[in-house]
């Protein structure tokens, strides 16, 4: 049996032999570029769409869930403030017979808006001896102040919330009459009614 195999082989090979035919394994694929373009395009392609979703989780703008929120930091650091002390303001209220006033003292706390590109730097004169220096904002700021103040009434600064109103209207107010400064809070330092 061990011979049957063998001539089976044999007779195989010359079969193969006689024909001009190449067996399947010996074949070459004929050279396109085309398989290697698209593999390129692919990869190209991945690489970009991997690369902006990475960005987009990075920044926050593309929540992942169980991924840690990423706080930014660096727009609250751009906003700069600064306080502005106004000199004491004594208004008459509102009240009945008008024996009503109020004496406050109040600090704002001020957003600096951006200087536009174009802008020079403002440049301060010293004050020449015997002149008063007059700040425009100070002055806007002191006038809205005393028009807001002067429309209350005692029972409504010494209320429960009396306070916490008047400083919602004063920032009404100076966002209304003062466009150039934007004022993020006021801070009382004194406050008295008197009745």
């Amino acid at each position: 049996m061990g011979g049957g195999i063998g001539s089976r082989s044999a007779l195989f090979l010359s079969i193969m032999s006689d024909t001009n035919e190449v067996p399947v394994a010996a074949a070459k694929a004929p050279s396109s570029p085309v398989i290697p373009l698209i593999l390129a395009m692919v990869m190209v392609v991945g690489g970009s769409v991997g690369g902006a979703m990475y960005w987009l989780v990075k920044s926050g703008r593309l929540p992942v869930a169980g991924a840690p929120v990423v706080v930014q930091a660096a727009k609250a650091e751009e906003v700069k403030t600064r306080m502005i002390a106004l000199e004491p303001l004594l208004a008459n209220l509102t009240d009945q017979g008008g024996a009503g006033y109020l004496r406050v003292v109040m600090v704002l706390r001020v957003q600096d808006l951006p200087a536009p590109k174009d802008a020079k730097p403002k440049e301060e004169k010293p004050a020449e001896k015997g002149k008063v220096v007059v700040n425009d904002d100070d002055t806007m700021l002191r006038d809205a102040a005393l028009t807001v103040v002067g429309r209350e009434t005692s029972a409504s600064l010494l209320g429960p919330e009396g306070k916490e109103h008047l400083k919602q209207e004063l920032r009404t107010e100076f966002a209304a009459h003062v466009p150039t400064v934007k004022v993020v809070d006021v801070m009382f330092t004194e406050f008295l009614v008197q009745r």
